[in-house]
């Protein structure tokens, strides 16, 4: 048994390669029937504003990189 594998087991848990398929399969139907129009964005604005004086002098500074080095 691998690594991983051996991690899970002493956390208690059987693993096998039924459930990593299972686990695997599931994550790609989740993300197969994941709809973006259910995200509650209500909070974005407010932390935008929370953490604009943080992230405005960091995007500046890579935006002035680019366009010196590549010309963006």
């Amino acid at each position: 048994m691998g690594s991983l594998g051996q991690f899970f087991t002493d956390l208690g848990y059987e693993v096998d390669a039924k459930t990593l398929e299972d686990l695997i399969v599931g994550l790609f139907q989740w993300i197969i029937t994941f709809d973006p129009k259910t995200i509650n964005v209500e909070y974005l604005s407010q932390l935008l504003t929370t953490f604009a004086p943080i992230w405005n002098p960091v995007w500046a500074a890579i935006s002035n990189f680019l366009s010196e080095y590549f010309g963006f």
